[in-house]
């Protein structure tokens, strides 16, 4: 998992609740044939088989995250989101736990395990899965937000 700066998002002018839902998403200035849920990224890494994007919304006291996972192709292959109803997901670190498998803190105290299938071995199962926990883990190899 290598940090990136490749990705870049269309900025967004004017009333925030007349912006789209969608933001255009650029590789090396590049527009990509799809859109992303969101207005910034927070993280970008280049995985390997996959890059990973982890968004948000520019919205402090609502804040939601979108996981977005493109392929080496420059393909949208997968996605998840956490929500921010009746609560605010600031993301504050980042961590590998494992090969596939990571781990989101939002707002210092909110453990989330993400896990990215990718290539896809079965075909009915989620590119991105990620799923609450109770397990912090040792902040030394941590990319803190």
């Amino acid at each position: 998992m290598e940090a990136v700066d490749t990705f870049t998002i269309q900025t967004h002018r004017g009333k925030y609740e007349d912006r789209p839902l969608e933001s255009r998403l650029y590789f090396h200035g590049q527009q990509l044939s799809f859109k992303v849920p969101g207005y910034v990224i927070e993280k970008q890494y280049d995985c390997g088989a996959y890059f990973l994007l982890i968004l948000s919304w520019d919205c402090i006291f609502e804040e939601g995250c979108e996981v977005v996972v493109i392929s080496k192709q420059l393909e949208k292959v997968g996605d998840c989101n956490l929500t921010p109803y009746y609560n605010s997901y600031v993301l504050t670190s980042f961590s590998k736990l494992a090969t596939d498998q990571y781990q989101l803190v939002f707002n210092d105290s909110e453990y989330y395990e993400l896990t990215v299938h990718y290539p896809k071995k079965r075909w009915y199962r989620r590119v991105a899965k990620l799923v609450k926990s109770q397990r912090p883990i040792d902040k030394d190899g941590a990319d803190h937000a």
